[in-house]
């Protein structure tokens, strides 16, 4: 008999003006510090995603999204690693915020990017995530 899978929930924010994203850098929480990734957490016991989304990017970034102004852009499964266990991650656009961007405890440096000039110390499966966000794909697998 196969084990069941009991993959993490984990939710992004994607911040876009035009053709640029915003990026946070990972910063002392122990898993991919100094690599660029988007505003994100895990999803609480008793908390919803779209909960999540708004109480990450506050927490994160300073900047205040409602949950009616959040539309789904991807999901992706990722295959546990060896240091990481399976996940879905659902990828949430924001189609408006309010407040200035105000740095957290888990970033140090934000910035706009252009889509098609990503640095080149971005997380691999949010790179490959925000491209296929940019071609409409709503769903992917990653590792598998």
């Amino acid at each position: 008999m196969s084990k069941r899978s009991t993959p993490h929930l984990a939710v992004y924010t994607l911040l876009q003006k035009g053709n640029k994203v915003l990026l946070v850098r990972r910063y002392n929480t122990g898993w991919r510090d100094g690599d660029f990734t988007l505003p994100a957490g895990h999803v609480n016991e008793d908390e919803t995603a779209l909960q999540t989304v708004v109480r990450e990017t506050n927490e994160e970034i300073g900047v205040t999204v409602k949950e009616q102004n959040l539309e789904i852009a991807h999901v992706v499964h990722r295959k546990k690693e060896e240091n990481n266990p399976e996940y879905i991650d659902l990828y949430f656009r924001a189609s408006r915020w309010k407040g200035d961007i105000r740095l957290g405890l888990s970033c140090d440096k934000s910035e706009w990017y252009e889509l098609d000039n990503l640095p080149s110390n971005i997380i691999p499966v949010v790179e490959k995530v925000l491209g296929r966000i940019s071609q409409g794909i709503m769903f992917s697998e990653d590792g598998y």
